[in-house]
């Protein structure tokens, strides 16, 4: 499933999107995508309905509990189980189609959708359906983008909003193109650029740095063809990166880089570990190993996941730091840190 692919079916959608009222646009673009994942990764989509259904019994069930009830507010983390489909299904369907089609970011979706439905006061069946089905398959974000709620997206329909103008309208098409540059040709040209994930006594620093940017480049560009395709259709979606480049200390880096997924495992994973009594640094951390695990179940991402939970627990922050030099070193070290660690959970197992 390549970003070409993706771009050409938003492309194809969007002139009779735009005919369409703001719901009939969003049910179009959700068939649309769940067409897209059927026919080029019938895998996933058939992952993603059966999580769509989990939820919408999860969340009929659920409902009549009081609202303080636990099983209210724990058991919709069952449907995060389906996140590991694409490891546990690794000998019976194509794992890379399951992968590329983002079934996890699909699962997060369908239970942050679950979450907020059953905090809200009323709702029709449509509407649930509706929502859930969006959050799994909303076309511009159906391979790889943000974490975001289809009840956010349900609620740009009745509130209504106001369409890009022309100029507005031409500065997100840049940007939907400049994804599509960054996921191909850069991230390609990138990834040749490394001469594969041997690292050389000399060329090691040159090597880590050369995947890295082939991993950023493909991921931002697929979060602003995702990003861009839903502004084009008339939408919302959160922004996934903001020049992590810049990043000061590890916490900075994280409200930068995959923005999206950083605050559902503050709100979803470490809230309510640190509500329930554990220490807010412990929680830190489970929160980070379970987004390890999130990306594969594997020794390096294991690994990954608890390196940058203890430094999100444990390393001081730049704010602290007393002198220029030590934030420097701090900006330095946090980068450097943040490379390694994805050549460990990538190449390194």
């Amino acid at each position: 499933m390549s970003p070409l692919s993706h771009i050409v079916t938003i492309l194809v959608v969007l002139p009779v999107a735009h005919f369409l009222p703001r719901r009939a646009r969003l049910l179009l673009l959700t068939i649309a995508g769940a067409i897209f994942m059927l026919m080029l990764a019938p895998a996933g989509f058939w992952v993603v309905l059966l999580t769509v259904l989990e939820a919408l019994v999860l969340e009929r069930v659920l409902r009549n509990l009081p609202k303080k009830s636990a099983l209210r507010q724990y058991l919709p983390y069952v449907l995060l189980l389906n996140v590991f489909a694409t490891d546990l299904a690794n000998e019976v369907f194509a794992r890379q189609n399951l992968v590329m089609a983002g079934v996890a970011f699909a699962v997060v979706r369908v239970f942050m959708t679950t979450k907020q439905l059953l905090g809200a006061k009323s709702t029709t069946f449509g509407q649930r359906t509706a929502s859930l089905a969006a959050g799994g398959w909303f076309l511009p974000a159906i391979v790889i983008g943000p974490v975001f709620s289809g009840t956010s997206l349900w609620d740009q329909t009745e509130k209504g909003g106001i369409e890009p103008d022309v100029g507005g309208t031409e500065l997100v098409y840049r940007k939907f193109f400049a994804g599509w540059l960054l996921a191909t040709l850069v991230s390609e040209w990138l990834v040749q650029e490394s001469g594969g994930t041997d690292l050389g006594r000399w060329t090691a620093p040159l090597v880590l740095l050369a995947l890295f940017g082939h991993l950023f480049a493909a991921f931002w560009g697929q979060s602003l063809i995702a990003e861009s395709g839903a502004a084009l259709a008339g939408f919302r979606i959160p922004t996934n990166f903001d020049r992590p480049w810049l990043a000061v200390d590890i916490r900075d880096f994280w409200n930068r880089w995959h923005m999206s997924m950083a605050r559902f495992v503050m709100q979803y994973i470490f809230l309510p570990l640190n509500l329930r009594g554990l220490n807010a640094r412990v929680a830190t951390a489970a929160a980070f190993v379970f987004m390890g695990l999130w990306h594969e179940v594997k020794p390096g991402y294991i690994v990954w996941g608890v390196a940058h939970g203890l430094l999100m627990a444990l390393a001081p922050k730049a704010a602290n730091l007393g002198s220029r030099s030590a934030r420097i070193i701090s900006r330095v070290a946090t980068l450097s840190s943040v490379v390694v660690l994805s050549y460990v959970a990538n190449y390194a197992f």
